[in-house]
């Protein structure tokens, strides 16, 4: 499972450290603001020439809570592990956006290029620092797979929900007048309606892969990648607000849709989206059925800790030290401890994540869930996932072993996005264009038909 909305995101090939905000910005959308500009030079500039502590003493006091200096000072050794030195630094650009000042800074180094974003306050301290890919390359470097035939579907935008209005995009055959209807759920972390990383967009593949078999989908932009900012002040987040609640509402919405059967309403959920699906069937017990895609069924804290140890082991280990794993390992322990409750400081966890979303999870039992169950479920695992592994995906068997209507598919050659590698996973794998198989897209499809 990848890691929570607003931490080190180790899905990715680039360290995120302090996503606050995590409404993502285009480069071209910034403007000019010499104020901003100059100051964020200097930051990345400092940066580089490794004073740490100048820089660290930019952060506002309510970012150091929740990110020490000595993981801070990590980030260069991490950064400079996976991209190489740095080459050049470009120019910088600014967005007003609610109050704040954000700055993108473009930057080459030796492997790539990134942007390097810093969110200032009003008071001249930071508030928002990390690292993305340029988004336009990532685009660029796209390419749909064989298997979608963009003249066989059609693709209406849709806006849905109240107070978080959230864009999404259903697809569906352009012959016929009722249709089977997925709706994804996205993984941990502010995922597009493509769920993009890199040049791979998953959901993309699916929705119009599935669109191009006969099959409706539903994607839509994450609440955490749209409202990040304010969410962020929600001391009170679970796994409720973050994901489930959204994929109730999408759930309720479309099942008015003139070209959808309300009677073939699948749900889809992807890596945290999978570990949702029991509770999220609990509120949507006229679904046809869920599909738990890549699904975690063990504690989001123990799984992030696993992810790092095993990055850590690999040739190329993103720069994580023992001493990254001891802060981790020690964040982790605490919510295992006896005397963790909603008055535990924030900064002694995982990434500074307020404990009543910790508090919710240790709570939550999705095995004990999934049993209650009896609906049409599909649980498909690939072999190669060092994010979400097989041991997983045989606890969903165990757990489901009552289930008649239940059924398993293992790919040997299959990573945590469903696309196809060989020997040992790593993060690298993200960074190639690749497509979902179209062995997983055919599975979905024959599942759906033989539901009907």
């Amino acid at each position: 499972m990848l890691s929570h909305r607003k931490y080190m995101n180790i899905k990715t090939l680039f360290i995120l450290l302090f996503v606050f905000f995590q409404n993502s910005i285009l480069f071209s959308q910034l403007s000019n603001n010499s104020n901003w500009e100059n100051q964020a030079q200097t930051f990345i500039k400092k940066f580089y020439e490794k004073q740490f502590d100048f820089c660290y003493s930019q952060f506002d006091e309510s970012v150091k809570k929740s990110f020490s200096l000595e993981l801070f000072k990590q980030a260069y050794s991490q950064l400079e592990f996976s991209s190489g030195p740095m080459v050049s630094i470009g120019e910088t650009k600014v967005v007003e956006q609610k109050g704040y000042h954000i700055t993108g800074t473009q930057v080459k180094h030796k492997n790539n290029e990134l942007i390097i974003e810093i969110t200032y306050g009003n008071n001249g301290k930071i508030f928002g620092f990390f690292f993305k890919p340029p988004k336009s390359k990532s685009d660029d470097n796209y390419k749909s797979p064989a298997y979608v035939k963009k003249s066989l579907f059609q693709s209406d935008s849709i806006t849905f929900d109240e107070k978080y209005k959230l864009d999404g995009i259903l697809t569906y055959p352009l012959t016929g007048s009722s249709f089977p209807l997925i709706i994804l759920v996205h993984g941990s972390g502010p995922n597009d309606l493509d769920e993009t990383i890199g040049p791979n967009k998953p959901f993309k593949d699916i929705a119009e892969g599935l669109s191009s078999k006969g099959i409706a989908v539903f994607r839509y932009n994450k609440r955490t990648l749209k409202y990040g900012e304010e969410l962020s002040k929600y001391d009170s987040l679970t796994l409720e607000d973050e994901t489930i609640q959204d994929a109730i509402i999408a759930f309720n919405q479309l099942s008015n849709h003139p070209k959808i059967d309300k009677r073939q309403i699948y749900i889809l959920g992807h890596s945290l989206g999978g570990f949702a699906i029991p509770q999220i069937a609990k509120s949507t017990s006229t679904a046809a059925g869920f599909i738990i895609f890549a699904g975690s069924n063990q504690p989001l804290e123990q799984k992030i800790l696993e992810q790092y140890e095993y990055i850590s082991n690999l040739k190329n280990n993103q720069g994580i030290t023992k001493e990254i794993l001891a802060i981790i390992k020690q964040q982790v322990d605490k919510i295992s401890s006896n005397n963790f409750t909603l008055n535990t400081p924030k900064d002694s966890l995982p990434f500074g994540a307020y404990p009543a979303y910790w508090l919710y999870l240790n709570q939550y039992k999705p095995l004990d869930d999934i049993r209650k169950i009896d609906d049409k479920i599909l649980v498909l695992q690939g072999e190669r996932d060092y994010q979400v592994t097989v041991t997983e995906f045989n606890n969903w068997k165990s757990a489901l072993s009552n289930n008649t209507k239940a059924s398993f598919i293992l790919y040997p050659e299959l990573n945590h996005l469903f696309m196809e590698g060989k020997g040992k996973a790593t993060p690298e794998e993200y960074s190639k264009p690749s497509n979902v198989s179209e062995k997983v897209i055919n599975d979905i499809l024959q599942w759906v038909k033989t539901s009907n």
